[in-house]
């Protein structure tokens, strides 16, 4: 198993991390429905989660293998059940013929159902399976944020800037006394 950090500092924010597990990965790919047990060997997996759940049921109730035996019947028996859970939200795309981009889509969310009404539900987080190596993807409010203090840092270091330059006083058109080479005025 590797957890690598992707970032220049290790604070231990999900996002600054990328996981993969070879091994994990051989064993997996064994059954036919290999991505949602991979990332069930992840870090970012919930134990506590539906899936898991019916994964530790179907291990030892015989009568529930035909629920974890393919993905459709698995995702299925989720949306039957209310609570934290894991499902495919994007398998690859086909970019031309048989050839894909490789990039599976995985959700963390939570369902609530509702009486006569469909289910509520609320996504926490996103992740994406490339290969063997899973990301976590981060939130809009991370991106926009890192936006801000990106463009605040330029807005502070293009201030530091101007306040070098000589400037003209306005009731006296002159340079400050400090400057000792005013600009010629032109008048």
């Amino acid at each position: 198993m590797a957890l690598s950090c992707l970032g220049p500092a290790n604070d231990g924010h999900p996002l600054e991390f990328r996981y993969n597990n070879s091994q994990a990965l051989e064993a997996v790919y064994l059954q036919s429905l290999p991505v949602l047990p991979y990332f069930a060997k992840s870090p970012f997996f919930d134990p506590t989660s539906n899936n898991a759940v019916l994964e530790n049921q179907a291990m030892y109730n015989q009568n529930m293998v035909h629920v974890v035996a393919t993905r459709e019947a698995f995702e299925g028996r989720l949306k039957t059940m209310s609570g934290l859970e894991y499902i495919v939200a994007q398998e690859p795309a086909e970019t031309a013929p048989g050839t894909g981009t490789g990039v599976w889509v995985i959700r963390k969310q939570t369902r609530r159902k509702r009486q006569g009404q469909e289910d509520e539900i609320t996504v926490h987080s996103t992740y994406f399976v490339m290969g063997e190596n899973i990301y976590m993807a981060p939130a809009l409010l991370d991106v926009l944020g890192s936006r801000i203090v990106s463009r605040l840092n330029a807005l502070l270091i293009s201030a530091s800037d101007f306040i070098s330059y000589p400037s003209l006083l306005p009731s006296t058109n002159l340079f400050p006394p400090q400057m000792p080479y005013p600009i010629s005025h032109p008048c």
